[in-house]
């Protein structure tokens, strides 16, 4: 069994619950889903939406202003295998 290498508390991006995720040191963990990093225009910079192009019809854009970082989590309640 491996042994606890330390605790995090995150909230689900669903539901909004805060889950406790406990990491092992073989980097496994358990308490929740992981499903990465994803980042969103931060509104509030100086920022706007550049078009860089167009794609079948429509305008490909991009963010010039600061963007913010967020991990993606989902509690157990939340969380569905694809074929469910």
């Amino acid at each position: 069994m491996p042994r606890e290498k330390c605790t995090i508390k995150r909230d689900c991006t669903e539901c909004g619950k805060t889950t406790e995720i406990t990491i092992y040191e073989d980097d496994t963990y358990e308490g929740g889903h992981y499903f990465g990093e994803f980042t969103v225009p931060d509104e509030d910079s100086e920022g706007e939406y550049e078009k860089t192009g167009e794609w079948e019809g429509h305008d490909v854009v991009k963010w010039t202003g600061k963007e913010e970082s967020h991990e993606y989590w989902e509690c157990e309640d939340c969380y569905c295998l694809p074929n469910q």
